[in-house]
C-alpha cells in the first residue's frame, strides 16, 4: 500500500479524478480515498478509469446498494466511499473512448447544484455560528482579543473565503454546462 497526499476539493472534483486516472497509469489503484490523505495498492497488470459521484445523504449501506448495482450494469465496478458521500466507480481503462458517468449536462448540471446547495448551507451555517460567537465575546472583547477573537476571526474569514469560492465556482460550472 502506498499514500499520497494532496489536497482534493469538493468543486474540483474533476482533477481528483485526474489524478486518481494518472496514478492508476502508473500501476496505482485506489483503495482509501480522502480530503488529504489517499491509499493506493500497487498492481502494473492492469489500468483503471475512476469516476466519482457525489450523493449526499446516500450512505453505503440499504439504498446505496441499488446505486451501485445500477453502476455496476452499466459496467462500473464500484470501489469506495468517502464519508457515504462521494462514491468511487471504476471500469477497465480503455484507449477508444473517454468515459464518465454524467454524459448530459443536465444530469451535471444536477451535479453542480446539489454541491452549490450543500456548500451554501455550511457556509451560511459557519456565518451565523461566527456571530453569535462575536456577539458573546462582545462584554469581554477587550480581555480576549488577541487570545480568542482574533484567531477566530481568522480561521472562520479563511473558512469563509474556501466556501465562498467554491459557491461561486459550482455556480460557474452550473452555467457552463445549462449554457
Amino acid at each position: 500500500m502506498e499514500k499520497r497526499y494532496r489536497l482534493n476539493l469538493s468543486w474540483d472534483y474533476e482533477q481528483e479524478e485526474q489524478w486518481i486516472n494518472k496514478l492508476s497509469a502508473e500501476g496505482l489503484h485506489l483503495v482509501k480515498p480522502g480530503a488529504m490523505k489517499s491509499t493506493f495498492a500497487k498492481n502494473s497488470s492492469v489500468r483503471y478509469t475512476y469516476c466519482l459521484d457525489y450523493q449526499p445523504g446516500l450512505g453505503t449501506t440499504g439504498p446505496a446498494q441499488e446505486y451501485f448495482d445500477l453502476y455496476g450494469d452499466a459496467g462500473w465496478e464500484y470501489v469506495t466511499s468517502y464519508h457515504g458521500i462521494w462514491h468511487y466507480f471504476r471500469r477497465e481503462w480503455s484507449p477508444k473512448s473517454v468515459q464518465k458517468l454524467y454524459t448530459d449536462r443536465e444530469s451535471l448540471a444536477g451535479l453542480y447544484k446539489k454541491m452549490q446547495r450543500i456548500m451554501a448551507v455550511v457556509l451560511l451555517s459557519n456565518v451565523t455560528t461566527f456571530l453569535v460567537m462575536m456577539i458573546g465575546l462582545i462584554n469581554r472583547w477587550s480581555e480576549m482579543i488577541w487570545t480568542v477573537a482574533i484567531p477566530v476571526t481568522v480561521i472562520y474569514a479563511f473558512l469563509f473565503t474556501l466556501l465562498g469560492y467554491g459557491v461561486i465556482k459550482t455556480g460557474r460550472k452550473i452555467k457552463e454546462h445549462i449554457g
